[in-house]
């Protein structure tokens, strides 16, 4: 479970506090995945895709909001 951030938005300090929970948590992911038969390569290259896809989804309904506003 992911524990709520204890620093202010926009520090210096929330920034690594982020960066330590989703490497503990994308370590956590990759080991399941290769204990149940994934390679740790295949799943992380999966897990950047999807990631990159979610951005850009982001991205396009940010750029849709702001053309309607």
């Amino acid at each position: 479970m992911i524990d709520p951030p204890s620093n202010e938005l926009h520090t210096a300090e929330r920034r690594v506090e982020l960066g330590q929970t989703v490497d503990y948590e994308i370590q956590l992911l990759v080991e399941e995945a290769h204990l149940v038969g994934w390679t740790r390569v295949e799943f992380l290259t999966a897990v950047m895709d999807v990631a990159n896809a979610r951005l850009s989804a982001i991205e396009e309904e940010r750029e849709l909001d702001q053309g309607s506003a």
